[in-house]
């Protein structure tokens, strides 16, 4: 994995993603930062502290769940525009499945603490997450009891 700094596209992708103003996106999220992935690369593991919030800026991602800790199934592909790791924003929890890059692709990494900072400001973004996220566990459970 390799980080560059974010450009000038990158904040209107995620204000477009995120329908917050671009200057108040770069004012907020002051550690942002574009991660680049290959294929096969994991960039969220299962059952580890979530810190960050991430969203697909170029490429796909698989979302996989292990079964006894040895088998993952993927339950989900996630693109362009996609948000990840909210789940820990909600709950204190562990990563709830594994993020692997499928492909040569770019994420932008949200500190945990600042993407909080940005929702308290924008209680439809908050809204927007919090049901994003119970759909998302939501999902999960179903796709592991078929």
């Amino acid at each position: 994995m390799e980080k560059r700094k974010i450009v000038y596209g990158d904040l209107e992708m995620l204000s477009r993603t995120l329908c917050v103003a671009a200057p108040e996106l770069e004012k907020t999220l002051r550690s942002l930062a574009v991660c680049i992935y290959e294929p096969g690369d994991v960039i969220v593991k299962e059952g580890t502290v979530g810190t960050d919030v991430y969203v697909v800026r170029h490429g796909k991602v698989s979302v996989r769940h292990s079964r006894w800790f040895v088998l993952s199934k993927e339950v989900a592909e996630l693109r362009p525009g996609d948000l990840f790791g909210e789940i820990g924003f909600l709950m204190p929890t562990t990563r709830t499945a594994s993020i692997v890059a499928k492909g040569h692709c770019e994420v932008c990494c949200m500190v945990l603490n600042e993407f909080k900072e940005l929702l308290t400001r924008h209680s439809d973004l908050r809204f927007k997450v919090e049901e994003m996220a119970r759909r998302r566990l939501y999902s999960l459970s179903s796709a592991l009891q078929s």
